[in-house]
């Protein structure tokens, strides 16, 4: 985990790493994204009609290594720890196409206590999700409720959806596609260190008057 301040950075806060930063003194803000991958070239969650089914899957924070084949850091399960506060929870499916119009994705923690309430995505008559995806009204931020345990973050789907452009790229182009969610959370920061206090070396006998 690496923290920076304000005015220190100039890319977007990195998840794998678990970048926050201090924008308040004390308290650590986070922006954590998940994805949910569906990529019929390797088909993992799909079926073998390149399908993803209905069900709830875990999602997880993608290794900034591409690779598919040999990956020295891999994918890592999206996890909200204990004792962060959560106060906005995002979904949306670039390149996801639903098998029928009113088909959802909801996003569902393994552990409900201190999740606001989820966003729901549901297709459109394209069978298309809006590109805007779907968010959680905001609540007063420094006025919520911690996650009690470390919390798996997962969706729920209703209906097959499948990898697909909108607008089609070509028929070769059907990935990558995935869902993606966005939590954003804060937590408390550790104690201070000897770096945040000016503590005077000691002195040698004899180096000093």
């Amino acid at each position: 985990m690496s923290i920076i301040f304000p005015g220190n950075y100039v890319a977007h806060l990195n998840a794998y790493r678990e970048q926050g930063v201090e924008a308040l003194p004390g308290v650590e803000f986070f922006k954590a994204v998940g994805a949910l991958v569906l990529n019929p070239d390797t088909k993992g969650n799909l079926n073998t009609d390149g399908e993803l089914a209905a069900g709830t899957y875990d999602l997880e924070i993608l290794s900034p290594d591409l690779r598919q084949d040999d990956k020295p850091r891999k994918d890592k399960p999206f996890i909200v720890p204990a004792g962060a506060v959560i106060y906005k929870v995002a979904v949306a499916a670039p390149g996801v196409k639903a098998a029928a119009a009113g088909n959802t994705v909801k996003v569902a923690p393994t552990a409900t206590g201190g999740f606001p309430a989820t966003p729901t995505l549901t297709a459109g008559a394209d069978l298309y999700f809006p590109a805007e995806g779907a968010g959680s009204a905001l609540p007063s931020i420094l006025d919520g409720t911690a996650v009690g345990a470390d919390t798996q973050v997962q969706v729920v789907t209703v209906g097959d959806f499948v990898a697909s452009q909108n607008p089609s790229a070509g028929a070769c182009r059907n990935s990558p596609s995935a869902i993606l969610v966005e939590v954003c959370y804060y937590r408390s920061s550790p104690a201070p260190d000897a770096e945040d206090a000016h503590i005077p070396y000691a002195v040698e006998a004899g180096q000093g008057t």
